[in-house]
């Protein structure tokens, strides 16, 4: 009898908890909403099935001034006081039930805010059209971007996989599964639905340009890109891995982002903790169906490989363990008219070019560029100038000829200075400027050694006046105190 007794309170709070870890968000929703709110509720809830009843009539009752709830009389004449937490719970346990196949959906469990979503329209609308746009949500390497999918199928939820899915994390069933051509699904909630057909996600007649992606591009292999100079003013070298695939890859090299993460783990022998970095670059749309041979050791990357993101349908990495201290510059991605994608990987020898820290930070998938690797577009005047001078210096770098190099270095200083002036946005002329320092730290020290060259070499044709310009730049856009005195040396010597 003892134990009956004891064990009864057990029994009660036991109950209790499971209720509040169950729960929780029901008992979170408010109680009270708005007059406006609650008049609008009051018309979806008129005729609705409530359980085994019909909703006769709604009346909106208030506490206070800003506090309002509902009083409906089912069509067995009781009447019953509605709060919108109750009411909240209702719709997500589908015990309410608007007429003309509607739903109420929640945007948020902290506001009484609703909105109604027409089932039959959102069918109407699925079942005609031909792609599917999904965006991507926070904390996913490719957030706030969209691509474009196939759509295969649309269906509801079958009973048997109703435990399967279960519901979202706010307790909103997942009801609906669209099924992509290349292979992937998506599951939606009434409120994912509602959202979906809000945001413009279903696409019924695709536009000329639009990019739809159909089959998930196949991975055929990996290849070296061998190591050449890149930019022989800061002394840059690049490398690569190609990425080859079955098909033509008709992406932007935006949506190839890329995240270093760190590992953590202990030496079996000596028990000691032990750091690993990677790097990894993401292929959306893509699998890996055969086995890759892996690059052991390439340049700064070693095991680079293709792996499949166990996380996300659809995706693979190029993946490689790093050295976080020789990585210096981000990858950037080059996509090929030859089926295949290009992950170049850089080496700076003058560590002033970067700073290690913007972008060697665990989950950062932002792609940033040094000033020569622009994405070659035209658009504002600013990038018709930027992207002149670039162009300027990446036609004469290898070049041997030193009068050459100067004559067109200068040049991309003029369009320098003309970007300078059109630039609408920090960034832009933050970058110009960069690009321009560099310049000026280089050329005075060559015009030097060309003007020094002409002197030197009786043969040599000298054009004084021309000379004599170069060293008047030098001049200008130095202030090395040693170089100064070297200008003037040489200036006197031509006049």
């Amino acid at each position: 009898m003892l134990a009956k007794i004891l064990n009864k309170p057990m029994k009660y709070l036991l109950i209790c908890l499971y209720l509040l870890t169950t729960a929780s968000w029901v008992y979170a929703f408010p109680q009270f909403t708005g007059r406006e709110n609650a008049i609008e509720l009051a018309k979806v809830i008129d005729k609705a099935q409530f359980m085994a009843h019909r909703v006769a009539s709604v009346f909106v009752k208030n506490r206070t001034s800003e506090e309002f709830y509902l009083q409906v009389i089912l069509d067995d004449g009781s009447s019953q006081d509605w709060y919108m937490d109750r009411i909240y719970e209702w719709v997500l346990t589908d015990q309410l039930l608007p007429i003309n196949n509607q739903v109420i959906v929640f945007p948020s469990d902290e506001s009484t805010e609703f909105f109604v979503l027409d089932k039959n329209q959102f069918y109407r609308l699925v079942l005609t059209s031909e792609a599917f746009v999904k965006t991507y949500e926070e904390h996913d390497l490719l957030s706030g971007k969209n691509l474009k999918y196939e759509i295969r199928r649309f269906r509801l939820i079958l009973p048997e996989e109703e435990a399967r899915y279960k519901t979202d994390a706010r307790g909103n069933r997942y009801r609906y599964v669209l099924e992509l051509k290349n292979g992937s699904r998506e599951v939606f909630t009434y409120l994912d639905a509602y959202k979906l057909m809000t945001q413009g996600a279903f696409i019924q007649e695709p536009l000329k340009d639009d990019i739809i992606l159909s089959r998930a591009f196949q991975v055929q292999g990996i290849d070296v890109k061998p190591k050449q100079l890149e930019d022989e003013l800061r002394n840059i070298w690049r490398f690569g891995v190609e990425v080859m695939f079955n098909q033509p890859i008709p992406l932007s090299p935006e949506l190839f982002p890329f995240q270093v993460i760190e590992e953590n783990f202990r030496d079996p022998q000596t028990g000691d903790r032990l750091n690993r970095f990677y790097i990894q670059v993401m292929f959306p749309n893509a699998e890996k169906i055969k086995d890759i041979p892996i690059i052991r050791t390439l340049e700064y990357l070693q095991h680079v490989s293709i792996v499949t993101d166990v996380e996300n349908q659809k995706r693979i990495f190029l993946r490689a363990q790093i050295n976080p201290d020789v990585f210096e510059l981000p990858p950037y991605i080059e996509v090929t008219s030859k089926n295949a994608v290009i992950v170049h990987f850089f080496i700076v020898t003058d560590q002033s070019v970067a700073q290690r820290s913007e972008f060697v930070e665990p989950g950062k998938a932002e792609i940033t560029m040094h000033p020569a690797m622009v994405p070659a577009t035209r658009g504002t005047k600013f990038d018709e100038h930027y992207l002149k001078a670039v162009e300027l210096i990446r036609f004469i770098q290898g070049h041997h000829d030193l009068h050459l190099k100067i004559q067109t270095y200068l040049k991309a200083l003029a369009e320098l200075q003309q970007a300078s002036l059109n630039a609408t946005k920090d960034d832009q002329l933050s970058q110009a400027l960069s690009q321009r320092d560099v310049l000026y730290e280089v050329l005075p020290q060559m015009i030097i050694e060309n003007t020094q060259s002409k002197l030197r070499n009786p043969k040599s044709e000298i054009n004084k006046d021309e000379l004599l310009q170069h060293l008047e730049q030098a001049e200008n856009i130095t202030e090395n105190r040693e170089i100064l005195r070297q200008v003037l040396s040489l200036k006197n010597i031509l006049k």
